[in-house]
């Protein structure tokens, strides 16, 4: 009985700050503040391993998402609902041929974004990341004009 009392109580408090545990990983439900470059060293394939080994960097610029890792430029118009990325109309590639590693990120980053990746504000210790999650795999992105 207390302990039903004292999770209650704290789910009283974080619905009153607005904080609820849905809210309390810095998950975003628009691009808004976070517009602007960022840089990833960061992020792993489902199966542990890490799916590049030059940076990704990615641009957001209103409501537009632009990637490039080291061969295709890859874009797509988003929006966040649920928090989760939604490319309207797919994303877009250039069509560069390019060796089997850089054209594996490229297809790696586009899924991505097509299986509707949650996206997080995160802290680490290089400062904000902007976090993408899927079933596929994970990536973080830091401010690239620090």
């Amino acid at each position: 009985m207390v302990a039903a009392l004292l999770l209650g109580g704290g789910y009283a408090v974080w619905s009153a700050r607005g904080d609820s545990p849905r809210n309390d990983a810095g998950w975003l439900d628009s691009l808004d503040g976070v517009q602007g470059s960022w840089v990833s060293n960061a992020g792993f394939a489902s199966d542990g391993t890490k799916p590049w080994t030059t940076p990704v960097r990615l641009t957001i610029r209103d409501d537009v998402l632009s990637l490039y890792a080291a061969c295709n430029h890859l874009g797509a118009k988003v929006a966040v609902e649920d928090h989760r990325v939604f490319a309207n109309g797919g994303v877009g590639m250039t069509q560069i041929g390019c060796p089997e590693e850089p054209a594996a990120v490229d297809a790696w980053l586009a899924a991505l974004i097509d299986n509707h990746a949650t996206v997080a504000l995160k802290g680490s210790t290089e400062g904000s990341m902007l976090a993408f999650d899927t079933d596929a795999g994970w990536i973080g992105f830091i401010r690239g004009d620090q």
